[in-house]
């Protein structure tokens, strides 16, 4: 291992971290994944033999003294266990100082509660399936697609419906929510980098960089009558 190599700590070797080890290794990462099943671990450890496999608990201190965690990029605990994934990544970021820590989130209710106790990132499976889902179905049709929270930002693509008010008005007319912010429109398949005059045509995808993934709250915005100066 080169010291370039980023080192990432997988707690959970369910499927979720079965597979995210395995997308790493092939990009050359160093990874180390615990296991609290030795049999588990010992199938995990068949398969992905580049793989440094430790069984233990990773939500117990001093076990994760042992894996090396002080010098660890990234801690991922990706349990089916919400509270156990975040007492892990709590160790992580305030005993070993580790920059970023990402929990798997099961209950949709507790995805916003992780921030607040000093988790990074959240992510909850339920929360990106319903943003797609909404995305192509529903009431929610404005919405042409979604890519959630790689790095604790949400970037959200919305178009503007051939009904919308805002179909010829200039950027500067726009009313986003507080945290949202215009980063590009894409037009005829071409990205368009507007200044404040920019008169914004109906269909034209407003790629938007967000504090909060809630696509509902950007829709609503787009709907409503534009600020004519």
């Amino acid at each position: 291992m080169t010291q370039s190599q980023p080192y990432v700590i997988i707690i959970g070797g369910g499927n979720v971290g079965y597979y995210l080890a395995r997308h790493l290794l092939e990009r050359e990462y160093e990874v180390t994944l615990i296991e609290k099943n030795p049999k588990r671990a010992e199938w995990i450890e068949h398969h992905l033999g580049s793989l440094n496999i430790m069984v233990g608990d990773g939500d117990e201190l001093s076990f994760l003294r042992t894996t090396g965690i002080g010098r660890a990029n990234v801690v991922i605990a990706c349990t089916a266990d919400d509270e156990d994934n975040l007492v892990a990544c709590q160790i992580a970021k305030f005993s070993f100082n580790v920059p970023r820590t990402i929990a798997r989130v099961n209950n949709p209710v507790n995805t916003r509660i992780m921030p607040l106790l000093g988790i990074d990132v959240g992510v909850s499976s339920t929360e990106l399936l319903m943003g797609l889902i909404e995305a192509e179905l529903g009431h929610t049709e404005v919405i042409k697609a979604i890519s959630i929270k790689a790095s604790g930002v949400s970037i959200i693509d919305v178009a503007i419906p051939e009904n919308s008010e805002y179909a010829g008005s200039p950027v500067d007319a726009l009313r986003l929510p507080e945290g949202f912010h215009l980063v590009s429109i894409v037009r005829d398949g071409s990205v368009q980098f507007p200044t404040p005059t920019y008169i914004l045509h109906a269909g034209d995808e407003l790629i938007v960089h967000s504090e909060r993934l809630d696509p509902e709250a950007l829709r609503r915005a787009v709907l409503s009558p534009p600020v004519h100066s």
